[in-house]
């Protein structure tokens, strides 16, 4: 195993088993058995190791879905949907982590070691955009279409709010959540956007 793989391993299991960073390069690498020079041959600080554990779980999501054969055949909005239902189910297997080092995190906040979640999402919804703006399903709005990703990451960060609070069985109402603000967000970007307002505003009213 190289020791970029080494360090990312063992990052991720010390967040599991602290809820925190190491305290310093040098401790951490001396538990590899690596000196620092070694460490930082990898990653230039150890927020960098955690933005590419981010940017690592996004990169694999997004590779899973648009292997899929029918990929190709989905709109825009089935396109988005599909990651973050898989993000969803994924985000699983790193729940204890999310809910340490995302879940306290503002949903308009920046913080370094988060960097990768947003460069690993964009990356995707990029061209998921251009091909929703391509066949029409998402209109052209000049300068103001340079602001989609960033719109559609703010989304992503308000969806993952939502998941690491849902307390409901099998996390339904995050489907749910899911469902309809994406509805919601594709329709504000064509002309529907009343309707899908009030039944969104709808669902957050109500009592789980």
């Amino acid at each position: 195993m190289d020791n970029r793989t080494r360090i990312l391993d063992a990052y991720a299991e010390h967040l599991r088993e602290h809820g925190h960073p190491p305290a310093t390069v040098y401790r951490f690498a001396k538990g590899l058995d690596l000196d620092e020079r070694a460490f930082f041959q990898e990653f230039p600080s150890l927020d960098a190791v955690e933005s590419a554990l981010w940017q690592s779980l996004v990169d694999r999501v997004a590779a899973a879905v648009t292997s899929g054969a029918e990929w190709e055949g989905f709109t825009a909005r089935q396109r988005l949907l599909t990651f973050l239902f898989a993000f969803s189910e994924e985000s699983l297997a790193w729940r204890s982590l999310l809910l340490s080092r995302v879940a306290p995190v503002a949903v308009v906040a920046r913080p370094p070691h988060l960097k990768g979640l947003e460069t690993g999402f964009k990356a995707f919804i990029r061209p998921v955009l251009d091909h929703g703006l391509a066949t029409g399903e998402i209109a052209e709005r000049g300068q103001a279409s340079a602001l989609y990703p960033e719109a559609f990451y703010l989304h992503f960060r308000a969806v993952l709010d939502f998941l690491l609070k849902d307390g409901s069985a099998g996390f339904e109402r995050t489907d749910a959540y899911i469902e309809k603000s994406v509805t919601l967000a594709f329709d504000l970007l064509r002309t529907q956007a009343i309707d899908s307002a009030v039944d969104f505003a709808r669902f957050l009213l109500s009592r789980p």
